[in-house]
């Protein structure tokens, strides 16, 4: 089983910068959040750098990060993401 499908569930807040395949002019600065499944902390912060980059988002600046639960507590617009991310190691939402 590859990390992708395995380990915790990160929830981590950050800006990036919009490349010119996003729908934001390029170099914007976005608040977004991002989910991703991964083994460590320092595993979350390396697939979140690549998914960013994969979804044409680069310079990340990481603000805060941790394990996450899913809960009751979970908003409709976040639990798409986090479930997304449980199956698949990454997801994000970007904020206006």
């Amino acid at each position: 089983m590859s990390e992708e499908t395995t380990g915790e569930l990160y929830l981590i807040l950050a800006t990036a910068a919009a490349g010119p395949t996003t729908r934001y002019p390029t170099g914007e600065r976005r608040r977004v959040l991002l989910f991703v499944r991964a083994g460590s902390h320092d595993a979350a912060l390396a697939r979140a750098t690549a998914g960013l980059s994969e979804h044409g988002w680069g310079e990340p600046e990481f603000i805060k990060a941790g394990i996450f639960e899913l809960g009751p507590h979970l908003s409709a617009d976040d639990r798409a993401p986090a479930e997304h991310a449980l199956v698949h190691g990454f997801a994000l939402r970007v904020y206006a």
